[in-house]
């Protein structure tokens, strides 16, 4: 914990000097201090925003994926996989498409499509079978819908911000504090919240039947845990737009490194390997001559990782 937290503030401060005008880190503080010079624009009004939603943006997306996986018993599950992106994305839309400018309602309105998109598919997962690839396979459904509904309100409003790539895809650029701020918000209490039920959590993902012998109210606190799941996903794409997978890494690679499902020590290691990883990805994608967007970084590493959780599951399933 304490290695990932200096690298958190390493890449921050590396993500305040990368862009296509080079600040050296001693010069950050001395560039705040003059207000008139265009550096202190550039750093005030694009770099900071940026790094700070790389940072929320990733514990958000990456808590969100541990938290579906926990009270779902679901290795697979994930925001993007359970096509809540894209149904946070599609309220996002409608609301820029009918609302133009109420960037203080995008996480209210991305909240309330991630929920009902999440509720959505575990019904009909469990429709098809109540198995974890019945509940896959109804969020690629869904994934699809969703989007073709988005694609069409793109053609009747151009101008909402779902016409731009950058939101498509996934990125930060361009990134405003007005919007970060109201998000900012509803992450960091979801987050606090999720850290006090961190016991409670802990005991819904060992299963049902433990929880209920233990006194746990299973069904009330896995829907109370699917609200901060869907709280944590809308915000973050709000500003940040379609990033995937970042909730499907994580998640997985912090078990790993720590060996078990403690959650006091799950937690928050996810949180801030989730603001790591999208970090990073957002850190490269400036490196080079043309910006690429994050979401193209993350969907390429994601996309592999996806199919070897796949194929491990299955060779679990035959051992």
């Amino acid at each position: 914990m304490i290695f990932s937290i200096c690298a958190l503030l390493l890449l921050v401060l590396l993500s305040l000097c990368s862009g296509a005008v080079k600040v050296r880190p001693t010069e950050i503080l001395t560039i705040l201090e003059d207000k008139s010079s265009a550096s202190y624009r550039i750093m005030r009004f694009i770099r900071i925003p940026r790094t700070l939603g790389a940072v929320l943006c990733g514990s958000a997306l990456a808590v969100s994926g541990l938290l579906i996986q926990s009270v779902l018993h679901n290795p697979l599950g994930s925001p993007n996989v359970l096509s809540m992106n894209s149904g946070a994305s599609l309220t996002v839309v409608l609301f820029s498409a009918l609302l133009p400018g109420s960037f203080a309602l995008f996480p209210l309105a991305a909240f309330s499509g991630a929920f009902a998109t999440l509720i959505a598919v575990v019904a009909l997962g469990k429709k098809a079978g109540s198995s974890k690839h019945s509940i896959i396979l109804s969020g690629v459904a869904m994934n699809a819908f969703l989007t073709a509904v988005a694609d069409a309100i793109t053609v009747f409003s151009p101008t909402s911000v779902f016409s731009r790539n950058s939101f498509r895809i996934g990125s930060l650029s361009g990134v405003q504090m007005n919007i970060i701020l109201p998000a900012g918000i509803v992450i960091l209490a979801s987050l606090s919240v999720a850290f006090i039920l961190r016991n409670r959590i802990e005991i819904l993902s060992i299963g049902d039947e433990a929880a209920l012998s233990l006194g746990l109210d299973v069904e009330k606190m896995r829907f109370l845990v699917l609200i901060l799941s869907s709280l944590l996903c809308g915000s973050a794409i709000s500003f940040a737009g379609t990033i995937g997978f970042v909730g499907l890494i994580v998640p997985h690679s912090c078990r790993m490194i720590l060996g078990g499902n403690e959650m006091k020590k799950l937690l928050p290691l996810t949180a801030v390997s989730g603001s790591i990883l999208v970090l990073v990805c957002d850190t490269v994608s400036r490196l080079g001559p043309h910006e690429i967007p994050s979401g193209i970084f993350l969907s390429a590493i994601g996309g592999p990782y996806f199919f070897f959780l796949l194929v491990r599951e299955r060779r679990l399933r035959q051992e």
